[in-house]
């Protein structure tokens, strides 16, 4: 091998100066010129530069690349090139790793006068780097990259290689005093931007690349920086690995070249430290000593002084270490200042945050509280048309097996929604859970009559409907089948499909107008699109409901700009002497608006939730009415469906209560009711229940049909089972003279009651044993897959409840046997530990409690009870199963829940 040597260098360096790195005069012949990214970029560098390409290779076809300075010509190779006598001095080089080395080597062999070659391929090998370095070497050829974008004169108006300055160069690379020496590309280009800002432009700028080899590496930028005239200082951007920067500095200490110009250094990666494979840039990975740190430390050491502190801006001659590229052109202020030089033009803008897009309903502290500007063109129509939508987006998935709504914690078994616990859910009433439900937060105070309203509301219906829930009732369905059997009717209702298209028309007003809360007075032109869209002369059906939905959202203080425009809506309507049109369904959509207009604006939930709200909120409301147990002595829930009379904004909680109970609840008993609800809504996206209202999404089905998969997947094992708690302590307790379960001075002996239940359940368990028998039924409610082995066990779900009604001295008598009960079974030897009571028993005994004294005077017969039992499951599971199907419409795809045929098998 030939080495070509040029002092002071160990080898050769055919720049002496950055000015002749490439100039106006270099002509250029791109390699693979039609690849994805040359395409895009050679245009620009041309067009750029004056028309330095003249010719490109595209192996194996001949052709043209179109440029506004007319057209490249595009040969078959890179001899091809040559024999049609094109002369170039400079290569660049777009191709797949593994193509390089042999393109290097055809460039050197074909073109004698070849003088740089710029190598954009990222990750060449370690192996292919040196071959290229030999072949160039020995071929007195200068390299810059690998992994790089290239070379910038800007004095000269060039560019050589990527994409440095971007799309427009002409405006990101300004002419000046400094030149960059940067492993990175992009940020080649933003340290020019920003030395704009204290008046520095560029005389060159060099993406050296940050493979593992950098063939123009800091020895050689700093020795052609020396000698270039037009240069006074030199910013340097550093990343972990590789040794070039110390041997640069202990050169410079050595004499071995008298550089003697500030260098601004910006060393990043200090995460890298510990790392032990490539994370971005192949070469950006620390051996021995040659981390970010000890980096650091090289800089520091030659300029003898720490990093540069912009409160306090000390600098030396040689220039400062900054730890923040933000920093440098302060830096490089700072040590102008200090070597006596001026700047090169007048700053041009600041580094200040200058956000286009901002969170305007996010409360931030004064000094975080940054204004939002104007973005440039073309970006501030792009803007403005993505500020026209609303809510969260999500992106659509296969959602089988999964949820976004629901999941249990698989340490303690505690199930959650939207992130909040059954156990705290408990404590909310069925309104709280129903709205939280969709909108993933609960609602605001003010909200509950609204919510109230609308839910009562659609309690209201024609008492013959339940003549089919009566014959279903005579055939021995269960609760879950003859309210599917109504809810399946319900389809795409016109009341809901006219709700959904009025919300929608509402929505659209507000972001198409771009209406906000600092809109003073609605614009004329907001006027005229609502007349000729909503108004009609055509008188519109009222009634007292409408009348009750108008007053309420009159009497509306809130401050968001969808029920301003309601309100506006309204006024404009009668100031004209018009009527809205579908004026009924325009009110609830208002009112569903109004109330979840904040979480839809958080992007806690899309657009479509809320366009959907009246669906689920109808939906609910109606299981609720269809599920009433005695209807005809039941006078409470006959007058809250009688349709003749008004809606009212009392608690759905409490009217849900009468329905099943035909009484007035007690303050205890409302808190005990609300306490079951909030426990049952969900179990986690596994149950059966869950997958029912899921798989019926991904069927395509309307909102009403999910309902019925949840319905449907719901039964005697799963919501109707809890009938068996009930039944086992009615066995135990029904001829103990028990008046009041809630009397703690009931005068039952619990420890002999209990006893008794134990010594039964033991010669019991003796006899299915001995006649071979191992599906022997259990006690229920006590024991517990997950909460077992310890000496005495706790289902940390059934300690949380029965603390709170401890706290609020609530006494239930069936809960008390249990505690006892699962003594005495160890006590006697049944159990090797003391059980848990799970969950479940309470259920079962608050269900027990309310309806004891109307079993105790035959004014219930067991049937009902078990149908009391199964519904109430079904009012908690509907509320779960409101948030499951809504994430589902969100983010599922169609038939995302339909197994695949490899993972089923055939059973013989």
């Amino acid at each position: 091998m030939r080495q070509l040597i040029t002092k002071p260098f160990p080898y050769f360096v055919g720049v002496h100066s950055l000015e002749e790195l490439v100039t106006k005069d270099s002509k250029v012949c791109i390699i693979n010129i039609l690849g994805t990214e040359s395409r895009k970029v050679t245009p620009i560098s041309h067009e750029y530069s004056g028309g330095n390409v003249v010719a490109g290779v595209q192996y194996g076809r001949r052709g043209v690349l179109e440029t506004k300075l007319g057209d490249i010509p595009i040969f078959r190779s890179i001899r091809d090139v040559r024999e049609h006598g094109i002369q170039f001095d400079t290569g660049v080089i777009y191709l797949p790793p593994a193509a390089v080395s042999q393109a290097v080597a055809e460039l050197v062999n074909y073109n004698q006068k070849l003088k740089r070659i710029v190598i954009v391929t990222e990750k060449v090998s370690a192996r292919d780097s040196r071959n290229v370095r030999m072949i160039c070497q020995e071929a007195g050829v200068d390299i810059i990259g690998a992994n790089c974008l290239g070379v910038a004169n800007v004095w000269d108006h060039v560019r050589v290689g990527g994409a440095l300055g971007g799309d427009n160069p002409v405006e990101a690379l300004v002419k000046g005093s400094i030149a960059i020496h940067s492993n990175s590309g992009n940020f080649t280009t933003t340290i020019a931007q920003y030395l704009r800002t204290q008046g520095f432009g560029l005389t060159t700028a060099v993406s050296s690349g940050k493979d593992v080899y950098i063939h123009f590496a800091l020895p050689e930028f700093l020795y052609a920086a020396q000698n270039d005239p037009r240069t006074k200082a030199v910013v340097v951007y550093v990343e972990p690995g590789g040794y070039y920067e110390r041997m640069a500095l202990e050169w410079i200490k050595e004499r071995r070249f008298g550089f003697n110009k500030p260098i601004v250094v910006c060393v990043t990666g200090r995460w890298k430290k510990d790392i032990n494979r490539p994370c971005g840039h192949a070469g950006a990975l620390a051996g021995a000593g040659d981390d970010a740190i000890a980096k650091e430390g090289w800089f520091d050491d030659y300029f003898g002084i720490g990093p540069f502190d912009p409160k306090n801006p000390v600098v030396s001659k040689r220039g400062v270490r900054v730890t923040s590229i933000q920093h440098i052109p302060e830096a490089m202020k700072a040590v102008f200042d200090k070597i006596d030089e001026k700047v090169d033009f007048a700053p041009e803008g600041d580094l200040s945050l200058k956000p286009w897009i901002g969170d305007t309903h996010l409360k931030l502290p004064a000094e975080l509280d940054i204004p939002l500007v104007t973005a440039i063109a073309p970006y501030d129509t792009q803007i403005r048309e993505i500020n026209k939508q609303v809510g969260a987006h999500y992106l659509r998935q296969n959602m089988q097996d999964k949820s976004g709504a629901s999941r249990m914690n698989p340490k303690n078994q505690v199930s959650e929604l939207h992130g909040k616990t059954v156990l705290e859910l408990s404590q909310c009433s069925m309104e709280e859970n129903i709205y939280f439900s969709l909108a993933k937060v609960m609602p605001d105070p003010q909200d509950i009559s609204a919510i109230n309203l609308l839910l009562n509301l659609f309690l209201k219906m024609d008492e013959r409907r339940m003549d089919l829930v009566d014959l279903a009732k005579e055939n021995e369905c269960t609760p879950n089948a003859y309210i599917a059997s109504q809810i399946a009717l319900i389809g795409n209702k016109a009341l809901l499909d006219m709700s959904r298209k009025q919300a929608k028309f509402i929505i659209d007003l507000i972001r198409e107008f771009e209406l906000n809360e600092e809109v003073q007075k609605i614009p004329e032109e907001v006027d005229e699109f609502i007349r000729e869209n909503l108004f009609t002369k055509e008188t519109q059906m009222k009634s007292t409901v409408s009348d009750m939905l108008l007053k309420e959202i009159k009497k509306s203080t809130r401050k968001h700009i969808a029920i301003q425009v309601c309100q506006h809506i309204i006024k404009l309507a009668d100031k004209d002497g018009m009527n809205i049109r579908n004026h009924y369904e325009f009110l609830l959509a208002s009112l569903a608006i109004s109330i979840f207009w904040k979480p839809l604006l958080e992007n806690r939930i899309s657009r479509q939730v809320v366009e959907d709200s009246i669906s689920y909120f109808y939906i609910v409301a109606r299981i609720v009415a269809y599920s009433v147990i005695d209807r005809k002595h039941n006078t409470f829930w006959r007058k809250l469906i009688d349709t003749k009379t008004g809606s009212s904004s009392s608690s759905f909680t409490e009217n849900a209560f009468k329905t099943l109970f035909n009484r007035v609840p007690t303050e205890t008993e409302l808190f005990e009711f609300q306490t079951l609800i909030g426990l049952t809504v969900t179990n986690g996206p596994g149950t059966i229940s869950a997958k029912g209202a899921k798989e019926s999404v991904s069927a395509r089905n309307n909102i009403s049909m999910s309902f019925v998969g949840f319905l449907s997947n719901t039964g005697l094992a799963h919501g109707g089972n809890g009938f068996e708690a009930v039944q086992y302590l009615l066995d135990n307790f029904t001829k103990t003279g028990l008046k009041d379960p809630g009397d703690k001075n009931h005068g039952i002996n619990l420890k002999e009651l209990s006893l008794a239940a134990v010594n039964e359940y033991a010669q019991y368990k003796v006899k299915e044993k001995e006649t071979g028998e191992l599906n022997y039924k259990r006690i229920p409610c006590v024991n517990h897959p997950v909460f077992k082995g310890n000496d005495v066990n706790i289902d940390p779900r059934e300690q949380y409840v029965r603390t709170q009604l401890e706290e609020k001295g609530i006494y239930n008598v069936f809960l008390d046997f249990y505690h006892n009960l699962v003594q005495e079974l160890f006590n006697e030897g049944v159990t090797k530990n003391v059980f848990c009571v799970n969950v479940d028993a309470v259920l079962a005994v608050t269900i027990l409690k309310f309806v004891w004294k109307d079993i105790a005077e035959g004014k219930m017969t067991n049937k009902q009870v078990q149908d009391i039992v199964f519904t109430m499951f079904l009012f908690g599971r509907a509320i779960g199963c409101t948030a499951e199907i809504a994430d589902h419409r969100d983010r599922g795809t169609d038939m995302d829940c339909r197994t695949p045929e490899s993972k089923l098998s055939f059973v013989l």
